[in-house]
């Protein structure tokens, strides 16, 4: 009798560790899918923003094409415009691509090779719209003066013309490293966490 009472306490207390066990996994993986995710957003959050503000820009634009008189200006319109589609759609396949489940519930090898695979296509993405961020500067200043004229004609200023690629080009430089900074940064604290999981 005091054998299988003994039997009986013995497969109920491993009963409950084995399940406390699997509950404490659990609880680890949603705390490591949790993090993952926070270190992808703090990407994905900024990029969102852009593209939203990428879109209300070719929205006003759209609204304010005939303020654009003649065949220079309304081609260069034509440009930001196709501009401002095109790069939150990059921003967005950039991105799409960066899914917790897809990294965190694969072998070691496989979630590596695909996080360094994402991160390849990633970069290279960030880096069109770089390129393409340059073209739209240019674009937004040629038609600054026409959007947005009011009593006194800019255009013809050449300290305007100047002045604006000047400073336009110094705050892009800066922007973008500065981006390029934190995204590595971001990337990098994902992929350690990825290696610190999976090993």
């Amino acid at each position: 009798m005091e054998l299988d009472d003994l039997k009986k306490d013995w497969e109920s207390v491993t009963g409950q560790s084995s399940q406390q066990n699997i509950l404490s996994h659990k609880n680890i993986d949603q705390m490591t899918q949790q993090k993952y995710k926070a270190k992808v957003n703090k990407i994905k959050y900024p990029e969102w923003i852009g593209g939203a503000g990428c879109l209300l820009l070719a929205g006003y634009l759209v609204f304010n094409f005939y303020k654009l008189d003649t065949i220079f200006y309304q081609a260069t319109g034509v440009l930001g415009f196709s501009l401002l589609i095109i790069m939150p759609v990059l921003s967005i396949l950039s991105l799409v691509q960066f899914t917790v489940a897809n990294n965190l519930n694969k072998s070691y090898a496989e979630a590596i090779r695909q996080f360094a695979h994402q991160k390849k296509r990633f970069i290279k993405y960030q880096k069109i719209n770089a390129l393409l961020s340059y073209l739209l500067l240019v674009t937004t200043i040629i038609l600054a003066p026409k959007l947005f004229q009011g009593k006194r004609d800019i255009a013809g200023n050449e300290w305007f013309w100047l002045a604006s690629f000047s400073f336009g080009y110094i705050f892009l430089l800066f922007v973008t490293k500065w981006i390029k900074k934190v995204y590595g940064n971001a990337l990098k604290q994902a992929e350690e966490l990825l290696i610190e999981v999976n090993s």
